[in-house]
């Protein structure tokens, strides 16, 4: 499409817009794909002398052979055609390259167990959202619509989807292990924030990375033990003495006081995770500390937090709880400063009322692209929006995800529709593959890029817990 040539010539503005002329081309690429793979899927099951529907079985056999993709992966292809045969507007917007495969499947799987009643208003909404979403993002936001319309179809898919809970360890090569599995939401967040409190702990001349502290920390934590051994190898480490009692793991759930009281269903914020079903926040929260939290968030650092949700920067889904909390404003300039995790460092700021309602949740990754030179700026446009514009002038809005679970009412662009009964749910859990790139598990052998993922970067100081 452009050779190298051509690349180097174009201005920063034309070079993104290469980008996104090229993502669109991948995308339509994508939809032919899908199109020929269900049609050869269907050809298959219409060929009676071959047994039919046991020829259809095949059909990713064939395509596996065919293109040397993975039999999983060509089932996976096959699975999202068949969900496009009903859906026109995703179909149209996949085929044109407005969205790519890996949108596409997020919205095939989040609308399959709609009765058709609602499903032309829900998809016409996600595809509008899909087109300024990243995958994670749409998914979360069609979780939570889908939960607010089938409060009932979700209980039964989560409870669904709980029985299929498994760890598994499978050898690679190199001398290390995938250790996989699928937890309960409530249960693989209370292990994600021991190993991440669990690997806070050490020294900062620990030279081990976030990944490195978290995979050392499931095995200390397997092996008995209650803390991390920092690898500094100082005898003098202050981090060598074992904390008087180990606290649990902080998991924080948003949700309505109307969902919570059982007037609604719904959904509440699983922070890290996001939607869960106002059945499950109600079993949390029989065991769990509450906080009231208002809407103008003037309650303190957790409320701001909580009505944050995640991190704001577009796309990102770290949880707010994990993010420096941040002072922006209509010029888009940092008056006060930002202040660390989890309630560290806290300013005077805190309770300044030209302040309050003012602070944004930003991970570390993306607090420090705002702190950089790169070009980034961000301004609030109202108590709700914050806008960002890219060092090529793209612009892009986004909201506090956590209001639009403490505060249904201002979600204005969720859909109106509601099932009264819950929907029938899908007799076979869904496959946690991502219709994506197959490049997710490559290793990062540039030093610079090793520490490119929010999830991943470096801490930029303790974490309160």
């Amino acid at each position: 499409m452009f050779d190298s040539g051509e690349l180097q010539a174009m201005s920063d503005e034309v070079l993104v817009d290469a980008l996104r002329r090229a993502h669109g081309a991948a995308a339509f690429a994508q939809a032919a794909e899908v199109r020929a793979v269900r049609e050869l899927y269907r050809r298959r099951r219409g060929e009676k002398r071959h047994g039919g529907a046991a020829a259809g079985e095949f059909a990713a056999a064939e395509a596996t052979a065919a293109v040397y993709v993975g039999e999983q992966v060509a089932a996976a292809l096959i699975d999202v055609g068949l969900g496009l045969d009903e859906l026109p507007q995703t179909a149209a917007a996949f085929e044109s390259g407005l969205i790519d495969l890996a949108r596409a499947q997020v919205i095939v799987a989040a609308v399959r167990d709609l009765p058709v009643e609602v499903l032309a208003e829900v998809e016409r909404t996600l595809v509008e959202t899909a087109a300024r979403s990243t995958p994670a993002r749409l998914r979360q936001t069609a979780r939570r619509w889908v939960t607010k319309i089938d409060p009932g179809g979700e209980q039964r898919r989560r409870e669904q989807r709980e029985l299929d809970r498994d760890v598994r360890i499978s050898a690679l090569q190199d001398g290390v292990a995938l250790f996989d599995g699928v937890l309960p939401a409530m249960g693989a967040q209370v292990v994600a924030n021991r190993l991440r409190e669990m690997g806070s702990r050490v020294c900062a001349e620990d030279p081990r990375s976030v990944a490195q502290r978290r995979a050392d920390a499931l095995v200390a934590l397997a092996q008995g033990d209650e803390m991390l051994a920092c690898a500094c190898g100082r005898a003098e480490c202050p981090a060598g003495a074992a904390p008087e009692g180990v606290p649990r793991a902080l998991v924080q759930v948003g949700v309505s006081v109307e969902a919570l009281a059982g007037l609604t269903e719904d959904p509440g914020l699983l922070a890290g995770y996001g939607p869960v079903d106002a059945a499950l926040v109600r079993r949390i929260a029989e065991q769990a500390r509450l906080q009231v939290v208002s809407e103008r968030g003037d309650s303190g650092d957790e409320a701001r937090r909580a009505i944050e949700g995640q991190c704001r920067f577009p796309g990102c889904t770290v949880a707010a709880a994990e993010c420096v909390m941040e002072a922006v404003d209509s010029r888009g300039e940092n008056p006060r400063g930002g202040h660390g995790r989890g309630g560290a460092g806290r300013s005077a700021s805190h309770h300044d009322s030209a302040v309050v309602g003012s602070t944004v949740a930003l991970c570390s990754h993306h607090h420090r692209l705002r702190s950089s030179a790169g070009g980034w700026r961000v301004r609030r446009l109202d108590g709700d929006r914050l806008s960002w514009s890219s060092p090529t002038g793209d612009r892009h809005t986004t909201v506090r995800e956590g209001a639009r679970y403490l505060f249904p009412h201002i979600d204005s662009e969720a859909p109106e529709s509601r099932i009264d009964t819950a929907a029938m749910v899908s007799p076979t859990p869904q496959p946690g593959l991502d219709l994506t790139y197959p490049i997710a598990a490559h290793r990062l052998t540039h030093r610079q890029l090793a520490g490119s993922t929010p999830e991943d970067a470096a801490t930029e100081g303790p974490v309160a817990w």
